[in-house]
């Protein structure tokens, strides 16, 4: 092996969360031309803030990595013992992703005590939270300013780095890789998908929502413009994600417009063969966002052979070929609900256009990119 040692601080299969998958395959792709050692967590957050955090062993994820499950949030102990074992294991590069600013107090004690002989690279998923909340900037910039290098998925993501005072910092403008179908649990066989289908009444379109549901995913915005949409397509949104607040909003709202029978909520935390199995049946997946750095749901809708319908914010314009592999539009309902008709008539179109961008955001492709980055700094 060639590359650089890197020790990866991050959550990773069999955690329940969202970047889980992100980890996994970054690591994955690492590995194969670098020793890579994981440092995961057994709780990465607050437990008042986030309590559906944990291990999900509901269903197979992808093989590893393997990794040692050893920092608590709630335990500083466990983070000088995650600084010790970068330490031992003499990595060149130690890389953590950034998410939100929950995650200040051990980042600012990980990045502040690593070894001077390791560069300290940050992902940044997120570089302030979608939900502006006072003293979460501050708390951003206290932990971000430790590292040696910051990475960003989306350009607009260097200005919010400025804005934290951070423009000093090197940043490694690079992209939200897609996953490889092999990453992911395996797919539905034409029966299941056909039965799933079948179960929604076999529409024109068949539209899925993922993940957590937030205001600024901008799911009340993918109601009214499914209560827009020509009658005369049939139509059907499925809501599939865990519910942080707003799930009796969002089921008076279909009520009130008439939706009944059009949409379906599965409301929780969504394992990996049932995900497979929602991506499988589904035509395309709605992204009505308000607001955005990137989205693994695109990555993860495309991986599946997936277009999608993506709003005009944030970083969702750089991942989205307009026309080739899914459909932008501006986030309010009646430019959805355009694009919502635009992808009943094209959808055969966009679906043969996902399959023509795979190599160039690949993952192996980013991990070269960030070895490239860190090895310049260190010379």
């Amino acid at each position: 092996m060639t590359g650089l040692r890197k020790s990866v601080v991050a959550a990773v299969y069999p955690l329940a969360s969202g970047v889980a998958q992100f980890n996994g395959a970054m690591v994955r792709a690492m590995a194969e031309t670098s020793p890579v050692d994981v440092i995961s967590w057994r709780r990465m957050y607050p437990p008042l803030l986030y309590r559906g955090q944990g291990i999900d062993t509901s269903s197979p994820g992808p093989p590893g990595p393997d990794a040692s499950f050893t920092l608590d949030w709630l335990d500083p102990r466990t983070w000088r013992r995650a600084v010790h074992r970068v330490d031992e294991f003499q990595a060149e590069a130690v890389i953590l992703p950034w998410l939100h600013p929950v995650l200040t107090p051990p980042y600012r004690y990980l990045l502040g005590h690593m070894p001077k002989a390791t560069t300290r690279v940050v992902i940044c998923h997120n570089v302030v939270p979608h939900e502006p909340v006072p003293g979460f900037r501050a708390l951003s910039r206290a932990a971000l300013r430790h590292a040696d290098l910051l990475v960003t998925h989306a350009p607009h993501q260097r200005e919010e780095l400025a804005s934290l005072g951070l423009a000093s910092t090197p940043v490694l403008e690079a992209f939200h890789p897609r996953f490889d179908a092999m990453e992911l649990a395996p797919g539905p066989s034409e029966h299941e998908r056909a039965a799933e289908r079948g179960r929604h009444g076999n529409p024109d379109l068949l539209l899925l929502t993922f993940g957590s549901i937030r205001p600024y995913k901008g799911v009340d915005l993918a109601l009214d413009a499914l209560a827009r949409v020509d009658r005369t397509l049939r139509v059907r949104l499925v809501v599939a994600g865990r519910t942080w607040d707003g799930g009796d909003e969002l089921r008076a709202q279909a009520e009130r417009l008439g939706l009944n029978g059009r949409v379906e909520f599965r409301e929780g935390f969504i394992p990996n063969e049932e995900a497979a199995l929602l991506f499988g049946a589904a035509d395309a997946s709605p992204l009505p966002y308000r607001s955005a750095s990137q989205s693994g749901v695109v990555q993860l809708s495309f991986a599946y052979g997936r277009p999608v319908i993506a709003t005009r914010v944030g970083g969702l314009p750089a991942a989205v070929d307009d026309g080739v592999d899914g459909i932008l539009c501006e986030p309010e309902a009646a430019a959805l609900a355009g694009a919502i008709e635009r992808m009943a008539r094209d959808h055969t179109q966009l679906a043969a256009g996902v399959r023509v961008r795979t190599h160039a955001h690949s993952f192996h492709r980013y991990c070269k990119l960030l070895d490239d980055a860190v090895t310049e700094l260190r010379q």
